[in-house]
């Protein structure tokens, strides 16, 4: 076990992982390439008006509920099966002079008995097994941050799998991660829904090898789940490749949105404001550019220019380094990518 300093926070834990992807599960499970999602994650928690008690639900290290106590002033308990982890996470409060409470059982029997304002669960592959417990565990109006690592599953790389454990058809192409993330939170909502309540997502992302959702847990809503067709359509009903059933409303609120951020997180949060209030669904540039008949396929930002300049909506998207978002339809589509030639 080594010692390790990331944002405000000094902690002990056992490197899994160098630069990117899951890392492997072993020991007190500390993975650096999800750094970057700590950091967007005390970005957003600062932004919030939040004065409860969090659950750092799958803590291993501790050092997301550490960094949420030391940098956005959160109270944040702790929870972990294993006795190493409790252990590690008691040596790692001391080492940045936190107070909190640890609990050392599965995060489902804690909040069987606990509730709380706000709930993260961060696992190591799906969260689908925790999201019952945990929105049981919150109070009303309570805050679930959620992630997945499952992108396989979840972006349409194993179809069945996905229709088993979240009850959806996932899809490939450009907008797959936006896909999985309406995925996840159609789950959400017919669980929330099955229990009398209903969800409003407030931050929803991918980022690196996963995708995180933040939702606040409401009344009961009506939203109605829907298709998306391989031609970015909203449908009532399941046709030909479409993928769902899934949500189709917001998923990004832009008064949600961190601002004066720099480097990295300031322009992650840009292109996020940028498609907060465009429709569902990603074009691909490279697709849109064989539609219209160009050859080369202009830069995305000259093709997000040329659709503006025809009076539609139009953002790059985080999603996809080659999605965007846009209510063109495919005429002025492309003759936004005929333009796009000229700037």
């Amino acid at each position: 076990m080594k010692e390790f300093k990331e944002g405000k926070a000094v902690f002990r834990a056992n490197l899994s992982g160098k630069d990117k992807g899951p890392g492997k599960a072993k020991g007190v499970f500390y993975n650096p390439a999800m750094k970057l999602s700590r950091d967007l994650h005390v970005a957003f928690a600062k932004k919030l008006d939040f004065s409860g008690l969090l659950l750092d639900g799958l803590a291993a290290s501790g050092i997301r509920g550490i960094r949420l106590a030391l940098e956005a002033d959160f109270n944040v308990d702790f929870c972990d099966t294993s006795i190493l982890a409790t252990e590690t996470i008691a040596t790692n409060l001391e080492l940045n002079g936190i107070k909190s409470k640890i609990h050392n059982l599965p995060v489902e029997e804690l909040l069987f008995k606990t509730k709380y304002d706000g709930i993260d669960i961060d696992p190591f592959g799906t969260p689908a097994p925790y999201i019952e417990a945990a929105l049981k565990g919150l109070n009303n109006n309570g805050i679930l941050g959620i992630s997945a690592t499952d992108t396989a599953v979840l972006c349409g790389a194993k179809p069945s799998i996905c229709l088993k454990r979240y009850g959806a058809m996932s899809m490939k192409r450009v907008a797959a991660k936006e896909i999985g993330i309406r995925i996840l939170l159609a789950r959400i909502h017919n669980v929330a829904s099955s229990m009398g309540k209903g969800i409003e997502p407030l931050l929803c992302y991918s980022e690196g090898h996963h995708l995180r959702a933040f939702v606040k847990v409401t009344t009961q809503n009506g939203v109605s789940l829907k298709w998306i067709s391989p031609k970015m359509e909203v449908v009532d009903e399941k046709v030909e490749g479409a993928a769902g059933p899934l949500w189709t409303e917001k998923i990004i609120q832009k008064k949600m949105i961190p601002e004066g951020c720099d480097g990295v997180l300031g322009r992650f949060f840009d292109i996020l404001r940028e498609e907060a209030d465009g429709p569902p669904g990603l074009y691909d540039i490279n697709d849109m550019a064989k539609e219209a008949g160009i050859g080369q396929t202009p830069r995305r930002v000259k093709i997000v220019k040329a659709l503006q300049g025809l009076e539609y909506f139009a953002s790059s998207s985080i999603f996809s380094p080659l999605g965007i978002k846009t209510t063109a339809p495919k005429n002025k589509r492309n003759e936004a990518l005929k333009l796009a030639q000229s700037l």
